[in-house]
């Protein structure tokens, strides 16, 4: 195996916690070993992991604040080879794939029936409002956006490639033909050979989406008389598959609005304004309630990459008849919820 940057970066929590299998062990001692610089940079990712505790200092998931408190750790040579592994791993405004900076969290899961009874199961999860970047051991890149999280095998020895996800997630599947690519969202499954497409699967949600921006994928349901294909999809296509009524249905959209926030970006192309409140919900971590039944009309369209919660609702009452009031924080066992926001309707 030829280990990349990325795939020992992100075997090197499970190691350095104890819980990676003996072969992720085995890759790691070889990658030492190749070169000096590779053990120079295993005792820089050791010296982060140590710093790991500052980050429980924090009340919530300020990334950017952990990550200078770590890089203040180290001396100037030191911050040097940091920061310059972050940017070799990190995609624009995700989390870097080190686990120890990035609040993933690995841990054990009952496998699928694809699995032998020693497949080893891993997931990788991000809180809310934060977002993550890595990849799969077939090196398939996988973005998760917030509270979401992806499980899969150590090692795909089966005939299939088997991952299950909650929340959302972007795939560019490493193209495989005599290994497809299959993603279990419960009722319904995603199955692929190489391609990108996005996937959005909230548990506390009566939908699932799926949409393609290239190559093919093709969903289906398990029977008792084998699997049951449903429908295929082509790029610029998104499947809405109701999981209450088992019913699926195909339409052609913008793939953008859907998949640019893998590159930072919160996009609304005349979304109503429901669909604008979940959105800002998972991406700041907030809760945004509408108090007035006829807001939920407006429609609302706008690109944002930079801008913070209170930016964005300041734009909404320019754009609309709307006016907005952010109630104190509460605490519950010394740390604060998630910010909540009412939108009421502007008097006359």
């Amino acid at each position: 195996m030829n280990s990349s940057f990325e795939q020992i970066s992100m075997m090197l929590p499970g190691y350095f916690s104890g819980d990676c299998s003996e072969e992720y062990r085995a890759i790691i001692e070889k990658w030492r070993k190749e070169s000096p610089e590779h053990e120079k940079e295993f005792a820089q990712f050791r010296k982060a992991w140590e710093a790991y505790p500052l980050l429980h200092e924090m009340e919530q998931y300020h990334t950017l604040e952990a990550l200078e408190k770590v890089h203040h750790r180290m001396d100037r040579k030191a911050r040097n080879k940091w920061m310059a592994g972050l940017q070799r791993a990190a995609a624009v405004l995700l989390i870097p794939l080190l686990g120890f900076c990035s609040y993933l969290t690995y841990k054990n899961f009952t496998a699928p029936k694809v699995a032998t009874p020693e497949t080893v199961w891993q997931t990788l999860s991000t809180p809310p409002g934060v977002k993550s970047s890595f990849y799969l051991p077939d090196s398939t890149r996988v973005w998760l956006n917030s509270a979401s999280s992806i499980t899969f095998p150590g090692t795909f020895v089966e005939d299939t490639r088997q991952v299950r996800i909650t929340g959302e997630a972007f795939l560019d599947v490493r193209k495989n033909e005599k290994q497809p690519f299959i993603v279990d969202l419960g009722k319904v499954y995603v199955k692929v050979l190489g391609t990108r497409f996005d996937v959005i699967h909230y548990e506390k949600e009566k939908q699932s989406e799926i949409i393609l921006e290239s190559g093919k994928i093709s969903l289906f349901q398990e029977t008792g008389a084998g699997d049951q294909d449903l429908t295929t999809l082509n790029p610029g296509e998104m499947a809405l598959f109701d999981r209450a009524q088992n019913r699926i249905g195909i339409s052609r959209v913008q793939t953008p609005k859907y998949t640019s926030w893998i590159n930072g970006k919160l996009v609304f192309r005349d979304d109503p304004m429901d669909e604008v409140v979940r959105k800002l919900n998972r991406w700041f971590n907030v809760e945004i309630t509408i108090a007035d039944r006829e807001i939920e009309k407006y429609v609302y369209t706008a690109t944002f990459q930079d801008e913070s919660i209170d930016q964005i609702l300041e734009l909404l009452t320019l754009s609309a008849p709307i006016r907005y009031r952010v109630l104190q924080r509460e605490k519950e066992n010394d740390i604060f919820k998630a910010k909540k926001i009412v939108l009421k309707k502007k008097s006359n």
